[in-house]
């Protein structure tokens, strides 16, 4: 039984993107949703993984190579590398193919190395969040070729996009395909898809819901946490829209509150 009802977050999402309709076209709407969601989505997605810059901190390095005391040279190189990852792989926001060529270029460039599958058995998690094996590192290639194939199913309603993507990530992450990256490449996945279905990419925010949402599913098989995680980022990600659409025509009506603060 599903521990969230989020029949409400897909009808609002439904509406919400209606309300955008073509002027997220806008290169002038365009440009500075993209900017900001690949500044945020950059620090989000790597302060899941333990990084500790914040974000002013990320878009200091990104954008003017400067760093600060209190981080490590690793901290900072796995931020530039994301960062290139994200703007080389998914922008301009488009359909592609998800492939394993995509998956290993994007896992390469975030690593800075020729990246390919794993080789080796790996563990996730420590004593405290609970041990996951993934499967062995012989069945990795086919089990992604399986899990590619998969993908390819499209979904007809916003319930069936967010239902499925959630699903989806989680079985990405459960492969545990790379060496390395598996979170960061994920969520990469997971924005391309709903590039993919014409939705809005989103940041996931760094809190422990998203890793109470994995053990969700690992206990019980509930999906209804990661969809509600990746609704609530869609509706953040319309948020921001509307606000940059309001602004372009009324640009002194939409108030720094009521967005997420585009383009930084």
């Amino acid at each position: 039984m599903s521990i969230i009802d989020n029949a409400e977050q897909f009808l609002e999402i439904e509406s919400g993107l209606r309300t955008i309709g073509q002027e997220r076209e806008d290169t002038l709407i365009k440009e500075p949703f993209t900017k900001d969601f690949a500044l945020r989505f950059c620090w989000s997605s790597n302060a899941i993984e333990g990084n500790t810059l914040d974000l002013e901190e990320t878009v200091s390095v990104i954008e003017y190579d400067e760093v600060r005391s209190g981080h490590t040279y690793t901290e900072y190189q796995d931020t530039k590398n994301l960062y290139r990852a994200i703007s080389t792989m998914m922008i301009p926001f488009q359909k592609r193919d998800i492939t394993a060529d995509w998956l290993k270029n994007a896992n390469g460039i975030l690593r800075g190395i020729e990246s390919d599958y794993r080789t080796n058995q790996v563990y996730i998690g420590t004593l405290v969040e609970a041990v996951f094996y993934p499967p062995d590192a012989e069945a990795v290639a086919g089990l992604m070729e399986q899990f590619l194939a998969e993908m390819q199913n499209k979904g007809r309603t916003v319930q069936d996009v967010m239902e499925q993507t959630a699903l989806q990530h989680i079985q990405f992450e459960q492969i545990h395909p790379f060496r390395d990256g598996n979170g960061r490449v994920g969520r990469m996945v997971l924005n391309q898809q709903l590039i993919n279905y014409g939705f809005l990419p989103i940041i996931i925010e760094p809190k422990g819901k998203y890793r109470q949402a994995f053990r969700q599913f690992e206990k019980n098989k509930d999906l209804s946490l990661m969809t509600h995680i990746l609704c609530k980022g869609e509706l953040d990600a319309i948020q921001s829209m509307q606000c940059l659409i309001q602004k372009r025509k009324q640009p002194l009506e939409c108030s720094k509150e009521s967005a997420r603060a585009p383009g930084i």
